[in-house]
């Protein structure tokens, strides 16, 4: 993550960056290198499309309740897009009081009259133990 994003347009989201997960039981057997690769392809499409959603929204910054996939995080920092995972229901409301924002439940749902603002938003030292925190202002 950057140390600094300044001015900041932060998108409050309660939806985990993860690939869908089937509502049904169903099984999926790849049984070959291009059964891996297509499963990965579509895998990439839903994390570029979730990216879109938050660049088109106008995003600089993401506050996320859940965590990131492994691909979401890699193509998160590929797209230079700071983002904090396991953000608390608490902390999120808080936020979203303090930036104006809108807690939105899925990126779909996103748009630039939801994200809130903040002068600047820092990682800072903490203490002694080299711990980081992270202020809004």
């Amino acid at each position: 993550m950057r140390s600094s994003t300044s001015p900041a347009r932060v998108a409050l989201l309660t939806a985990a960056l993860e690939p869908p997960r089937p509502k049904a039981k169903h099984r999926l057997a790849v049984r070959d290198a291009a059964g891996y690769k297509a499963l990965q392809a579509a895998e990439q499409r839903c994390f570029r499309e979730m990216l879109q959603g938050l660049k088109a929204a106008g995003a600089n910054f993401l506050m996320c309740q859940w965590g990131f996939d492994d691909e979401a995080n890699h193509l998160l920092l590929a797209e230079q897009l700071p983002a904090v995972r396991w953000v608390g229901g608490a902390e999120l409301e808080l936020l979203a009081v303090a930036t104006g924002g809108r807690i939105v439940p899925r990126i779909s749902e996103l748009s630039s009259s939801k994200l809130g603002t903040a002068a600047a938003i820092k990682e800072v030292p903490a203490g002694t133990m080299g711990d980081k925190m992270i202020v809004v202002e």
